[in-house]
């Protein structure tokens, strides 16, 4: 293993802040440490604009063995918050990758199979993805009462098994429509943008979450949505540099989110 070889010089997070290199060796002694019988390659590195997050294969004897996982190696600040809330949702039974190993601000878990929930709906636009959606925020914040942050849609993998929810540094306080509108959000500002299936789906989110709430779907909770999914619009369209995305959160917060 020589993860700094294969990883290149472009070892920064949010900021440009650079990553702590010996984080590198201590991920390689883990694996030596739990698994001394493999070595290990980097498969793949994911978009991140935070941390450094990879995929590893296991190869025995120079052939790939059925033992894939995830490394993510902490830029931020925020590797304890992530473990805790990791590590209590998998008590409760919620869908998210089990923690292998938690050290020194490097966590291990197992390769999750599937798609990202982006991909997928960007595709199919199905509507019992977003049902699945809305209930698996409804579990998260009656468990924790505490937001998932991070709402991006790429951070929940669809595939054999249910709706699994990646990425919870951002964890914390805060009202419920922040992850509901941020999710439609997502929905809403990757291609096709503001198709009118995606609409009516991210008013099917909202819809569905209010229902296993046992609440009223009202013009004032209508309202907050529609403000609050222009808010994280601009938001995006500021890191992103995206005037197309700056004119539809506009165009959201003046007219709302049109069902046609």
């Amino acid at each position: 293993m020589d993860f700094l070889k294969e990883l290149g010089s472009y070892l920064v997070g949010v900021d440009d802040t650079p990553l702590d290199v010996s984080r590198i060796g201590t991920l390689e002694s883990e694996l030596e440490r739990l698994w001394s019988e493999y070595d290990f390659e980097i498969i793949e590195r994911f978009r991140s604009r935070k941390n450094i997050v990879v995929r590893l294969g296991a190869l025995h004897k120079g052939e790939l063995v059925p033992l894939e996982l995830v490394a993510k190696l902490f830029v931020t600040d925020h590797f304890e918050n992530e473990l805790k809330i990791l590590q209590a949702s998998h008590e409760k039974g919620l869908a998210v990758p089990k923690v292998i190993s938690a050290v020194d601000g490097i966590l291990l878990m197992p390769y999750m199979m599937g798609e990202p929930l982006t991909t997928r709906i960007n595709r199919t636009f199905e509507e019992a993805l977003i049902d699945e959606l809305a209930e698996w925020y409804y579990r998260f914040h009656e468990a924790h009462a505490l937001l998932k942050g991070d709402p991006r849609l790429r951070n929940f993998i669809c595939g054999m098994n249910p709706l699994v929810g990646l990425d919870f540094e951002e964890s914390g306080p805060g009202h419920w429509m922040f992850d509901i509108a941020g999710a439609s959000a997502s929905l809403l500002d990757t291609r096709p943008v503001y198709d009118a299936r995606k609409r009516k789906l991210a008013w099917r989110l909202l819809e569905q979450y209010l229902n296993l709430r046992g609440d009223e779907q009202t013009p004032k909770i209508n309202r907050l949505f529609i403000e609050t999914v222009s808010d994280i619009l601009q938001r995006t369209a500021h890191w992103r540099k995206d005037n197309a995305i700056m004119e539809l959160a506009d165009q959201i917060r003046r007219s709302g989110i049109a069902l046609k």
